[in-house]
């Protein structure tokens, strides 16, 4: 056989989690990533204990640099549920999630993890190609090949596929297929903190829901759930976007108004019609395997996308060292995660309100979500 080389399509946050995973079990990794380089966005998330669990798993310095570049909530921190018109439904005791799962929430842009993730993936020895991306892919019984869009091929133990939605890889495995429109869109931009919501709020509205965070000192990230037809607000320029959400919330309290308002210039909004996947098992085969996005997209109502993806990189990191049986440890990989992503999707899927015209829900505080938080790789692999 080649060289036990890993070779990893997409170099998104599951894909460069995995590739630092891999380093540290002293395996060659090459990413193979469509963009030039990591580009700058308003798009904001949160990783919850679940993720950070993983982070620590995957590379205890790369977790620390993940908390010190986010907003990490004080223990008696709290943020408001409201409704339209500005008063308090209920609040989320963000603060209490370390006390309670042993890791804290963090909430940082995504590019700012994707920068993260990035440069310790080049400093534990990542090679990484970039502006190209995997077209097709060959298992040859004792190797896989990765054909490449310039035209070369990648030889190796192994291809993982974390190309996203629209996986290459996930095609190769399972065949064409279209994704689930889940029936609403997201836009998403970063603003100053208003003085009377610093560590952000949940609003929870009929048809449109919106979600802020902090980034950082007096900064927020913002995220709105508009339910429409598919297509309808990806076709609009950002710009005009963001003018017709304001005009959906032109009857909201001014306050969170003004949180989109006074959305940042310099970073456009961005706009994505939301999108999951029948729960499937068939995420390897023989050297093929998927991770993050490729095997399990779900939408944003549990929060748990990039945690997911991460938790994937945490396990397969683990099972797929030097001298492993590649397809059984990728076999294992699918086995253990198929079954708690498929929950997630679903829980995701039911939280979707908006959908439906009910009362938006973004609360992370429910019986469902605290079972997803107290997620360690090392129970999750003993219990195989």
């Amino acid at each position: 056989m080649a060289e036990q080389t890993v070779t990893i399509a997409g170099g998104g946050i599951g894909g460069l989690a995995l590739g630092v995973a891999l380093r540290r079990s002293g395996l060659p990794v090459t990413v193979v990533e469509r963009a030039a380089a990591v580009k700058d966005a308003g798009a904001g998330l949160v990783l919850y204990p679940n993720a950070l669990h993983a982070l620590e798993r995957i590379d205890g310095a790369l977790a620390g640099a993940v908390r010190a570049a986010g907003h990490v909530p004080e223990p008696d921190e709290v943020r408001p549920v409201l409704d339209t018109a500005g008063s308090v439904v209920s609040t989320d005791p963000v603060g209490e999630l370390a006390a309670r799962f042993g890791a804290p929430q963090v909430s940082l842009l995504r590019t700012t993890l994707q920068s993260l993730l990035l440069r310790h993936a080049v400093d534990a020895g990542v090679r990484i190609l970039h502006g190209t991306s995997v077209t097709g892919c060959t298992d040859r019984g004792d190797e896989v090949e990765a054909a490449l869009s310039g035209g070369d091929t990648l030889t190796g133990a192994a291809l993982i596929g974390a190309d996203g939605l629209h996986s290459v890889v996930r095609r190769c495995l399972l065949g064409q297929e279209p994704p689930r429109y889940c029936g609403y869109t997201t836009l998403r931009g970063r603003s100053p903190a208003p003085r009377e919501y610093p560590h952000g709020f949940i609003v929870t509205g009929v048809g449109v829901g919106v979600f802020a965070a902090p980034i950082g000192p007096g900064r927020l990230y913002w995220t709105a759930k508009v339910a429409a037809p598919a297509g309808t607000w990806p076709a609009k320029p950002p710009g005009r976007a963001w003018a017709d959400l304001l005009a959906l919330m032109a009857d909201w309290h001014p306050a969170l108004v003004d949180v989109v308002r006074r959305t940042d210039p310099d970073a456009p909004v961005v706009v994505t019609d939301i999108n999951d996947r029948v729960p499937v098992t068939g995420w390897s085969r023989g050297r093929v395997g998927l991770l993050g996005d490729a095997a399990h997209p779900m939408s944003p109502g549990a929060g748990q996308g990039a945690g997911m993806a991460l938790e994937d990189a945490a396990v397969l990191g683990d099972l797929l060292g030097p001298g492993a049986d590649v397809p059984e440890a990728l076999r294992r990989y699918a086995g253990r995660r198929a079954p708690r992503t498929a929950a997630v999707v679903r829980l995701s899927r039911l939280r979707d309100h908006v959908v439906h015209g009910e009362r938006g829900e973004f609360s992370t505080h429910d019986e469902e979500l605290t079972d997803l938080f107290g997620w360690r790789a090392a129970s999750s692999l003993a219990t195989e």
